[in-house]
């Protein structure tokens, strides 16, 4: 069955097919009607935009593949979801106005005004039958005032249209429409006008005066059209629209009479059978249930075709049938009408489309939850015309009773959808708490389902989003999720970014152990390892170097960190696989690892790094800059020093560049070293910047500033304090508005033992915070080293204040691991 026969009522041809006797415009026709006809709307729409501005069309052609647009448009909106028909709407709207700037002075715009008062029409008979359905009053008033409005359109197209008929003898005027065409179309503005005076009727209520007198007029207006030939093209609908009209008035046996005489004139097989469909709500009307079963069940085909009108009144009369059955108490009659009833929505979405089905939905809105439905399918279309309507408690209700109906029926698939469902509509609802709820419960309760553990992830998502509302952020909720669902589903892409996710929360928490252990679960199959394999990394050296400030390092826990990097390597060289990136940044982690803090760290230092280097002849130079300096580190505490500074030497005869390279990948480790490598570092730090002196005029200023403050933290480092101190000051100096060299130097300065270096400190803190934007990272830390400084200097009360001060206005702190580094403080300070 094809759409535009389905929806015939609401548009109608403008003229008779090949009009014009033009092939090409034929041709077009065909392709677009076929293109509507599979519901290709955006196809149909494209080709007749093209079609408007072809070169060879006539002015009449182009003004009716300009109409077929409108006509595409309006059947896309009619089928549209209801959240996207506003956009189809105005997209019907914009053709007349384009075409008229575009075509001034086009002799067949007629067609066009006319198309687009019939999209209007179709617009109101749509609001209208959502609004008689649901009995949304609103819709039923928008319905009343658009169907006046466009009332009054086709009453001054017919008075257009008319002129223009009375002036057709004049053939001057090239391009437009002949008189027969004229002819044609004046009938049908008129039935087209009271097609709307039917809809204005309708959008009154049943028993109104306003709706009789409307209707009244509408079986005087259409009588003449009823007594013209059937070539004529308007005979069909009109006998049709007096049909409806009679019944509309209460007038059954008239109505049915009509019918009954429109079948004898042997219409086409779409009249004839949505006549007999008039026949069907007659004896609906009239209560005659019985009587309306029997004509459906004569059949709902004729010449092979059905009508969506047909299959649309026996859905009608299920419906009656099943609340005839729930006043009597039947429930296997109940049951039967409601299987019934749900198989022809079905049925009506397959052959007819969206439009037809989401009439059907509405009409199940108010039945389907009464009588003990047990009907999962019928409950399922009743939610989601709730859900179309954006009524979500509702939609919510109905999915509940849909979840319990097919536990009962031990509907396992159809109890999960419609329990994401439910979780679905409480989300769009704007209540993310329940909608986390149930999509965690529906994944637990079916586990074994495909998409389960992405269901559970996707709650975990939704949780994150609720946690971001609190002010400081819940997080909690949100990590327990993401631990249920690595538990629960410990493979899989979904449960590899839950691992991701895990990482990525304690990393910024400061939990460094949690967040490795976090990344170590995706495997080396997921997309997400070469990230995991980072996120194990940072966060690893943190945790480690945290650990040994605490003195609480464990080497099991180190040993268990440099294997994962390790077999990394391993696992690629057994297959004899090409290094990648991440190959070789584990093995250089494992060497870091091994170097700060393993047992015999610096002979398996040396042998990772050997392998990696030998195997990387071609690796990128930054990388082999890095391996370099590692190696110079691990001569250095085997206490190979001559081979050590062997090493360095070649660099220094190499490039001065190289040479930089190498001071860089030193400084890069200093931060992730442990006390006694981080010497070490300082020392060989030293050694090549003396080699780099003598051609420092090769490197531009940027480049001095940054190896003169790698210079002063290397003193520092190497126990020199007081010398990087005052590199660092003089540093300063030269640049006052060096806000990095600013908070270097507070660093420095904190680093010292006596008092007289801790107020340096606290001025150069409260400098730093000065010149720092509030709420930045260098802002809270300026903060907190301000606090520190009071600690240190004998003035907890200071250090207090601070902090209450931050709580108070800033109850962020920072961030998560801002905030722990201030409680850490804090209770340092209140040891005795």
């Amino acid at each position: 069955m094809n759409i535009r026969l389905a929806i015939s009522i609401c548009l109608i041809a403008l003229v008779p097919s090949g009009l014009w006797g033009q092939d090409t415009l034929e041709d077009d026709r065909l392709m677009i009607s076929g293109l509507l006809d599979r519901q290709l709307f955006e196809l149909a729409e494209r080709y007749a935009a093209q079609r408007v501005v072809a070169d060879q069309n006539s002015p009449p052609a182009q003004a009716e593949m300009a109409a077929e647009l409108v006509r595409a448009y309006t059947l896309h909106a009619l089928n549209a979801r209801t959240g996207e028909q506003d956009r189809w709407w105005s997209s019907a709207a914009a053709v007349l106005p384009q075409f008229t700037q575009q075509f001034p002075d086009q002799p067949a715009l007629v067609l066009v005004e006319v198309q687009d008062a019939l999209s209007q029409l179709a617009r109101v008979r749509l609001l209208r039958q959502e609004g008689e359905v649901l009995g949304d009053t609103d819709k039923l008033a928008d319905a009343q005032h658009l169907a006046l409005e466009t009332l009054q359109r086709f009453t001054k197209l017919q008075d257009h249209v008319d002129q223009l008929l009375r002036e057709s003898h004049n053939t001057s005027k090239k391009g437009g429409l002949s008189t027969d065409q004229l002819l044609a179309l004046s009938r049908r503005v008129s039935l087209n006008a009271i097609q709307a005076l039917e809809e204005q009727g309708l959008a009154y209520p049943p028993d109104s005066l306003d709706r009789t007198n409307s209707m009244a007029l509408a079986v005087r207006e259409i009588e003449p059209l009823t007594k013209l030939r059937p070539e004529t093209g308007v005979l069909w609908p009109s006998l049709l629209l007096e049909i409806r009209a009679l019944r509309s008035l209460g007038r059954l046996d008239q109505a049915e009479a009509k019918a009954a005489r429109v079948l004898q004139l042997m219409p086409p097989p779409q009249v004839a059978l949505a006549a007999q469909a008039e026949i069907v709500r007659a004896k609906l009307a009239q209560g005659e249930l019985q009587a309306a079963i029997q004509l459906i069940n004569q059949g709902r085909e004729l010449d092979g075709q059905t009508s969506p009108e047909m299959d649309y009144a026996c859905f009608e009369t299920y419906l009656a049938l099943w609340k005839e059955a729930e006043q009597e108490k039947k429930q296997d009659e109940i049951q039967k009408w409601q299987n019934r009833s749900a198989a022809v929505v079905k049925q009506l979405d397959q052959l007819y489309g969206p439009y037809w089905a989401r009439r059907a939905e509405q009409q199940l809105t108010g039945n389907a939850t009464s009588g003990g439905t047990q009907n999962v399918d019928l409950l399922r279309r009743t939610a989601e015309g709730y859900v179309r309507k954006k009524e979500w408690a509702d939609a919510i209700k109905t999915y509940d009773l849909g979840v319990t109906a097919a536990h009962e029926s031990l509907d396992i698939n159809g109890e999960y959808e419609l329990r994401l469902a439910a979780a679905a509509a409480a989300i769009q609802a704007g209540d993310l708490a329940d909608g986390v709820k149930r999509l965690r419960e529906a994944a637990l309760a079916f586990p074994s389902a495909d998409d389960a553990s992405l269901r559970h992830l996707t709650a975990a998502y939704y949780q994150s989003m609720i946690a971001r509302k609190s002010n400081p952020p819940d997080l909690e909720p949100y990590i327990a999720l993401l631990k249920e669902n690595l538990q629960r589903w410990p493979e899989g892409e979904a449960g590899n970014q839950a691992a991701m996710w895990l990482g990525q929360i304690e990393f910024t928490r400061g939990n460094w152990r949690a967040a490795t252990e976090a990344y170590m679960k995706v495997p080396p199959t997921s997309s997400h390892f070469v990230l995991a394999v980072d996120g194990v990394r940072q966060s690893s050296l943190k945790w480690f170097q945290d650990a040994v400030s605490k003195d609480q390092l464990v080497q099991q826990d180190v040993q268990q960190i440099i294997d994962y990097f390790e077999q990394i390597v391993l696992r690629g060289q057994s297959v004899n696989q090409e290094w990648t990136p991440t190959m070789r940044a584990a093995a250089e982690t494992a060497a870091q690892l091994w170097l700060n803090y393993g047992r015999n760290g610096y002979e398996n230092a040396r042998a990772i790094l050997e392998v990696a280097q030998r195997s990387n002849p071609d690796a990128p130079e930054g990388w082999q800059s890095r391996l370099e300096a590692l190696q110079v580190i691990a001569l250095a505490g085997l206490g190979k020093l001559d081979e050590a500074k062997t090493r360095l030497k070649k660099a220094e005869d190499s490039s001065p560049f190289t040479l930089l390279e190498t001071l860089q990948a030193l400084g890069q480790m200093t931060s992730s070293a442990s006390p006694q490598v981080r010497s070490q570092i300082a020392e060989l730090e030293l050694a090549v910047i003396g080699m780099l002196r003598p051609n420092f005029a090769q490197f531009d200023e940027p480049t001095r500033d940054v190896i003169a403050q790698q210079e002063a933290e290397a003193l520092a480092n190497s126990g020199k304090l007081e010398a990087g101190i005052r590199a660092l000051q003089q540093i300063v100096q030269q640049k006052p508005n060096d806000i990095d060299a600013q908070i270097s130097l507070a660093r420095m300065l904190s680093r010292g033992t006596d008092k007289a270096l801790q107020e340096q400190a606290l001025t150069a803190w409260r400098e730093v915070s000065r010149k720092s934007k509030s709420e930045s990272p260098a802002w809270y830390e300026a903060k907190l080293e301000i606090a520190r400084c009071h600690l240190k200097l004998g003035n907890p009360e200071e250090a207090k204040q601070i902090v209450r001060y931050l709580q108070t206005l800033y109850p962020d702190m920072g961030g998560p691991e801002m905030k722990a580094r201030f409680v850490q403080l804090m209770q340092q300070g209140s040891r005795p």
